[in-house]
């Protein structure tokens, strides 16, 4: 009977279960996920004979400058060009998406062909082949406004330059950052129309019908009826998306833009050093994703 009880646990309606709630599946996993630790730990430091050297590896992640004064290093300075081009690129793809899946919602034929086009050719392209189109093939369209731009920027004060630096781009790489948004947030926007797409249609056709028949508008009845009901619905996959997002990050290295894992690559080829440096890169992301991941929660629990 207790096996049975925890087959039919229900995320979301079940209460949760307490550690003396745990099957034995629980153990076992648990058990295996300890020794695959222990087996890894052991190998590297039996096997591949390395020599661990944390200490060499945090003066790139902050150090003092010559007047003691704390400094990020250049992982900390890749951790926030990860962050600021995650942050740019996910407000393009909710932007993008939300518009294209609220028009889409409850379309078919040829009233959903734009947004049918639009997700099945992004979902269905590689987002790193489609930053090489945008970056060298469009290069043209950012290179000139981009330019006009950063003259414009470089006659502000100090304090403006700094500032613009800090939340876009710094001088130089504004063409690189426009190119990297602009594929990141239209590739995950087609993934963010199927979500929102999918949870306007995924409330019941009664409320659309209870809706109007207190005389509510279309635009009255997806604001104060369907939207709250929906936004239930999307907030799961919408905080995998959000996850997605700043992974995705990451292939913005290959056209040179400094952030984590350029910054990483950059580390690696003066220091020498893989194990520590990758460790601590792949736990900066993982606080990211983790961040988002609390954050999805806290937004479930509120709705």
């Amino acid at each position: 009977m207790a096996e049975q009880t925890q087959l039919n646990f229900i995320p979301g309606h079940s209460p949760a279960r307490s550690w003396r709630s745990l099957n034995s599946w629980d153990v076992l996993l648990a058990v295996a996920a300890v020794l695959l630790a222990a087996a890894f730990c052991w190998r590297s430091v039996n096997v591949t004979a390395h020599s661990w050297d944390w200490a060499a590896l945090w003066p790139y992640v902050v150090s003092r400058d010559s007047s003691g004064a704390w400094q990020a290093g250049m992982l900390l300075k890749g951790l926030f060009g990860t962050l600021r081009l995650g942050f740019w690129s996910l407000l393009v793809a909710l932007v993008t998406g939300a518009l294209v899946g609220a028009l889409s919602a409850r379309q078919r034929g040829l009233a959903a062909l734009p947004a049918v086009l639009y997700i099945t050719v992004l979902r269905n392209t590689p987002p790193l082949v489609l930053l090489f189109l945008v970056y060298f093939f469009a290069g043209s369209f950012f290179t000139e406004p981009f330019l006009y731009v950063e003259d414009l920027v470089s006659s502000f004060p100090g304090w403006a330059q700094s500032l613009c630096a800090a939340l876009f781009a710094p001088p130089g790489q504004m063409d690189r950052m426009a190119a990297a948004v602009l594929t990141l947030g239209v590739y995950s926007g087609a993934y963010v129309a199927e979500i929102v797409r999918g949870g306007l249609e995924g409330v019941d056709k009664t409320q659309w019908d209870a809706a109007a028949s207190l005389g509510m508008n279309g635009w009255q009845q997806l604001r104060f009826v369907i939207a709250p009901q929906a936004l239930r619905l999307m907030a799961p996959p919408l905080a995998g998306q959000c996850i997605s997002v700043f992974k995705e990050t990451a292939l913005a290295s290959a056209i040179s833009l400094p952030e984590l894992t350029f910054q990483s690559l950059e580390v690696m080829a003066v220091s020498r050093m893989t194990f520590e440096l990758w460790l601590v890169t792949a736990a900066m992301y993982l606080a990211v994703s983790c961040f988002w991941s609390w954050l999805g929660r806290r937004f479930e629990k509120r709705r």
